[in-house]
């Protein structure tokens, strides 16, 4: 356990060179696209509407505190700053999720000549876009009770000392549970069994969010950190979550309950 934040470091040391090699470079041009595109559209959204706002407050002040139009824009661009990051962090997550799939699947091949089942045609990617927008759901669906109740508990008094520590700790395990996802769904494996997987090594989950959240605050590397983070998931799952937590007996009990799923792996 103690090791695993310096291999989490060393798949994303990994993760830049695999990505720009030569038959996956083309994964970075898609999120690139779709971040730039929605960023610049929620900005422009924002700042229209920012001046806006605070002008509207303003008109409800004295003359005598006009000093504290400063306070307001400080404030509103710090609010506005909190829901661009997450209405831009959901709805790239939500475009880029099957590329985003597809991307993890020609990893775990190019690394371990694993084959899945599915070709990719037109049928089969379709059925790919569709359950990546429902595992994406599903992923909001836990966040948004989590975040909202720790939110609350920052209201509640003596709870409240602890509760931006909670919330920063949980906004790692959400960037973990993100990007690793993508590896354990193209292995048929449930969002419960993933989860509950992960739950098993916190260290690996939270170093790996924090180096998400330090990597999207510098700029132009952020554009780009989306394929680089589902990369070096797809790494950590080859090297420590496939082989050493061994899979085949999750998923043994997991094909009990849906006997549908099928994996091919030319390894075994």
């Amino acid at each position: 356990m103690i090791t695993q934040p310096f291999k989490v470091i060393a798949a994303f040391g990994r993760a830049f060179p695999l990505l720009f090699s030569p038959d996956l470079r083309l994964f970075v041009l898609a999120p690139l696209a779709a971040n730039i595109a929605l960023l610049a559209l929620i900005y422009i959204v924002a700042l229209s509407y920012l001046g806006v706002a605070v002008d509207g407050l303003m008109a409800y002040v004295p003359d005598w505190l006009s000093f504290i139009h400063v306070v307001f824009q400080v404030i509103f661009a710090i609010l506005v700053g909190i829901l661009l990051f997450y209405s831009f962090s959901v709805g790239v997550n939500i475009l880029a999720a099957p590329f985003m799939a597809i991307l993890a699947e020609k990893v775990e091949t190019k690394l371990t000549g694993k084959t899945f089942d599915d070709d990719l045609n037109a049928q089969a990617i379709m059925a790919m876009v569709g359950r990546s927008i429902q595992r994406e759901l599903q992923k909001l669906g836990y966040f948004l009770p989590r975040f909202i109740g720790l939110f609350l508990l920052s209201f509640v008094p003596l709870v409240n000392i602890v509760a931006p520590v909670l919330l920063l700790l949980f906004s790692a395990w959400m960037l973990a549970v993100q990007y690793m996802d993508y590896a354990f769904d193209n292995n048929k494996i449930s969002f419960r069994l993933m989860r509950e997987t992960l739950r098993e090594q916190p260290f690996l989950c939270w170093t790996f969010g924090f180096i998400m959240m330090l990597a999207v605050t510098i700029p132009v590397l952020n554009l780009i950190m989306m394929p680089v983070a589902v990369v070096a998931a797809t790494l950590l799952w080859v090297s420590q979550l496939d082989g050493q937590y061994h899979f085949s007996d999750l998923l043994t009990q997991q094909q009990k309950d849906r006997p549908t799923h099928v994996i091919k792996d030319t390894r075994r």
